[in-house]
């Protein structure tokens, strides 16, 4: 597979909070803008300092390492040793010293309500690092599996103690990767002028940044499958809604009716009768935002 490297795009300015995880814990220094980065194949999201670069070879590595300046992973060799580093692990860290590692530390605690144990070590030189280089971070499970987010400095790096910081902060930040779209029947609220309008509905806070209708039928006429839909956005404009375009869709298949759609959009569906004898034709269908 060809290497891919590429530097995220600012999600957003936030500053980091500082990271409350127990007795030992000090103070976190002030924080730099984060951006956030997703991860749906391993399922998590994590914010990272703005600027910083990340780079992968496969799918499943996607926001796993990050570093302050551009790196690049060679193929078939060994991962480069980055500043901020985001893994599945299979394991808790050792909790005693082996003859590749020593371990400075090793402690159970909190982040952002979630059991965790936070561990620094040192290379004895014996395994593939230098002697001297070390480890600091925090593995805790997210659902079903458990995360490293850790840094790695080889003996002599003055940012080390930085680094360290932008893991305290990061670690707090992490979550599951936000869900993609979700469907939902919504109830009908009105009848005007040749259309119905379905109840006002709001698109949740996730990775889906559609609106799409699938599922479409006319119970009364089975055979008709297909109907022309519009969505019509809050919040009002000269007293009216703003509507999209109309647009035809049919069958089980899912149709975009809107793109680019922000989390917590307000809006409404409409869609076109054929008929209102001798009774309003009531369309079935889903709607997934």
């Amino acid at each position: 597979m060809p290497r891919h490297r590429s530097r995220l795009v600012l999600a957003a300015l936030l500053a980091f909070s500082a990271l409350g995880i127990g007795a030992h814990s000090q103070p976190a220094a002030a924080a730099p803008p984060a951006q956030r980065c997703v991860n749906s194949v391993e399922n998590f999201s994590i914010e990272v300092p703005a600027g910083w670069y990340t780079t992968q070879i496969r799918p499943e590595e996607v926001c796993a390492q990050f570093h302050p300046t551009p790196f690049t992973i060679p193929l078939e060799s060994e991962y480069p040793l980055t500043a901020l580093t985001v893994r599945r692990v299979t394991a808790l860290p050792d909790r005693t010293s082996t003859e590749f590692e020593r371990v400075l530390r090793w402690e159970r605690t909190t982040v952002a309500g979630r059991s965790a144990v936070r561990f620094e070590t040192a290379s004895t030189g014996e395994g593939m690092d230098e002697a001297g280089t070390r480890r600091y971070g925090y593995v805790l499970r997210l659902g079903h599996s458990l995360i490293s987010v850790h840094t790695t400095a080889v003996p002599g790096e003055t940012r080390y103690a930085a680094w360290k910081t932008v893991v305290d902060q990061a670690v707090r930040t992490l979550t599951a990767a936000p869900r993609g779209c979700v469907s939902t029947r919504p109830a009908t609220a009105f009848y005007a002028a040749g259309r119905v309008g379905t109840e006002e509905l709001t698109t949740p806070a996730s990775r889906c940044s559609t609106i799409s209708v699938s599922h479409v039928e006319d119970p009364a006429n089975p055979a008709d499958r297909c109907q022309t839909f519009r969505l019509g956005f809050w919040p009002l404009v000269d007293g009216s809604l703003t509507y999209t375009e109309p647009v035809n869709a049919c069958g089980t298949g899912r149709t975009v009716l809107a793109r680019d759609v922000p989390d917590n959009a307000r809006y409404l569906v409409l869609y076109d009768v054929d008929y209102i004898d001798p009774q309003l034709q009531n369309i079935r269908f889903k709607i997934w935002h």
